[in-house]
């Protein structure tokens, strides 16, 4: 606004006063019509007095529909959605949403199990026959009832296809036969052999045990498939949420299922975005595109720190980082030698200055968070300790070993760290980068000297870990790196079978401390899961198994 006052001057009959009047007058049109052009329609948001005198933020705008959920994530992994075939990511968070489970685990807690399709269950005295009570009244997307009848075939059906996860539940009942109907809400489950009842429970949590409409599934077999082929990319659950469609390479859609026996879920849609690239991702989860980015880098994550509309969740997963040791060369069949590289390594600078905080220092073989996990950090960088182990190992001048990696990021910073903290304690590194399919191939054959690998759990159980790292006879980690030691064996397998959990809890402690100090591993850190979120975005929780429960997030910007 302009105001020409060459008046006032020409005239020279207006008072000083008159003069301060209209000024005044001026300055009050120019702060009212500011106020009426920020506050109208499609202007920008302002800072609102209170009559306290206190301020309150600009209200937060949600940028995607209040009960779609968004996700960018790679979606490339998938093969199929049929719970017996499912065993990769994807796969495994999708059928989480579709399907029920006769029991499953609520996130953080991974410790205790909890009922689901099975409202109560038993073991009987003879520690092999388990009798599971079915919940009335949960429908499936279809209409129809779930009953024993469901859940017998779901079973039976994962041992019959015989496909690459069906080892979870094979491991406790080879026989299709020895999963019966007892009647229409009871369902009798008698293993092979008696094993911990929450080993076998937490193994039950895994996706392989989903239970599916039977009649649904029949009426799409193909020959005697069992309805697997229609099932890669169609439903057949009870689950919150049912598949709608999946288009490879670019979305599945899940609708929510308004009959949910839980109660209808909040979110009516989600849709999974496949996004390979975690820049793309960084880039749409920024512009306000999606809700949650899956997949990006630690370094992507700090650029996202002060973002107003982002918040950056993290829980310890169940991968663990680990230096293998093949105690079949020498002179890595010393005790000494194995403890010696233990204490050359610095564990701190490969956590804050390689990974920038992505993991957690854990250094026994069961992670965090998991029934029975020792929490213990012995070791920390000490060369004038690992020096006198070297040389009472007969070693004081050190000698080479060669470490094989894939040549991938972080694992080649890490190697490097390594390799340089060895050479302090007068240990030769050569480092050898093999892709991970050809190390691992070697690596099953015991054909390496050090190895820098991980280690994941497929159910939320420490015998999982305890027989890979200690049990030599299951031609896991321990008969990789050649550590026959019939102690740490005998001890994973009796942990497996013993009831009494307190007991089962203690075998499982004194295993990790023998481990620790006489295996053949220098455990490196515990990988942190770490998902962007906008804020909101409620009740999302990262999840240590992938197995996701979406059924209790929503959106809402109070």
């Amino acid at each position: 606004m302009i105001v020409n006052l060459n008046w006032i001057n020409n005239g020279g009959i207006v008072k000083q006063k008159t003069l301060a009047i209209i000024l005044a007058v001026i300055v009050l049109i120019i702060v009212v019509a500011t106020v009426a052009m920020l506050g109208g329609k499609g202007g920008a948001q302002t800072t609102v007095t209170q009559p306290t005198g206190t301020t309150t933020s600009p209200k937060l705008e949600m940028t995607t529909p209040p009960d779609v959920l968004i996700i960018a994530m790679n979606t490339g992994d998938a093969v199929s959605l049929d719970p017996a075939r499912a065993y990769e990511f994807t796969s495994v968070m999708v059928v989480n949403q579709i399907y029920d489970k006769l029991v499953d685990f609520e996130p953080p807690d991974m410790v205790n199990v909890k009922p689901e399709v099975a409202e109560s269950w038993s073991v009987a005295s003879d520690g092999v026959t388990w009798t599971f009570k079915i919940r009335k009244g949960i429908i499936f997307h279809s209409g129809r009832e779930l009953t024993a009848d469901d859940v017998v075939f779901s079973l039976q059906r994962v041992l019959i296809l015989k496909q690459t996860a069906a080892w979870v539940l094979e491991q406790f009942v080879s026989n299709p036969d020895n999963i019966k109907k007892i009647d229409n809400y009871t369902v009798q489950i008698v293993l092979d052999k008696p094993v911990a009842p929450t080993f076998f429970l937490s193994a039950l949590t895994f996706t392989t045990s989903a239970i599916l409409d039977k009649q649904e599934v029949l009426a799409h077999q193909v020959g005697d498939d069992l309805g697997s082929a229609w099932l890669t990319d169609h439903s057949a659950g009870s689950g919150p949420f049912k598949l709608v469609r999946w288009v490879r390479e670019q979305e599945i859609v899940l609708e929510a299922n308004p009959n949910y026996w839980r109660g209808a879920p909040k979110i009516k849609q989600i849709i999974i975005k496949h996004v390979p690239e975690p820049a793309d991702q960084l880039l749409i989860l920024k512009r306000g595109d999606v809700d949650i980015a899956w997949d990006l880098t630690v370094d992507q994550l700090l650029q996202l720190k002060g973002d107003p509309t982002i918040k950056i969740l993290s829980a310890p997963s169940l991968y663990l980082a680990y230096l293998g040791m093949n105690v079949g060369v020498e002179p890595l069949s010393k005790p000494e030698v194995r403890e010696a590289i233990r204490y050359c390594i610095d564990y701190d600078a490969i956590i804050n200055d390689i990974l920038r905080g992505g993991a957690i220092k854990w250094q026994t073989i069961i992670p965090k968070g998991l029934f029975g996990a020792l929490d213990k950090q012995p070791f920390a960088k000490n060369v004038t300790y690992a020096k006198e182990l070297l040389a009472k190992a007969g070693y004081p001048n050190g000698f080479a070993v060669t470490l094989t990696i894939p040549p991938t990021s972080p694992q080649t910073d890490i190697a490097a760290k390594i390799q340089a903290d060895l050479r302090e304690c007068g240990i030769t590194v050569n480092i050898e980068q093999l892709v991970a399919s050809q190390m691992y191939e070697k690596y099953r054959k015991q054909g390496l000297q050090m190895v820098l690998a991980q280690w994941g759990s497929d159910y939320p159980d420490p015998d999982n870990n305890a027989k890979a790292f200690g049990d030599y006879t299951m031609k896991q980690l321990a008969w990789r790196n050649m550590w026959y030691d019939d102690y740490a064996s005998q001890l994973a397998q009796k942990a497996a079978v013993e009831f009494d959990a307190s007991k089962r809890e203690q075998m499982y402690k004194e295993l990790q401390e023998y481990i620790l100090h006489n295996g053949p591993y220098a455990v490196l850190y515990q990988v942190l899961i770490q998902q962007a979120v906008k804020v909101w975005v409620k009740n999302f929780v990262p999840d240590p198994l992938n197995n996701y429960d979406l059924y209790k997030v929503y959106k809402s910007t109070d």
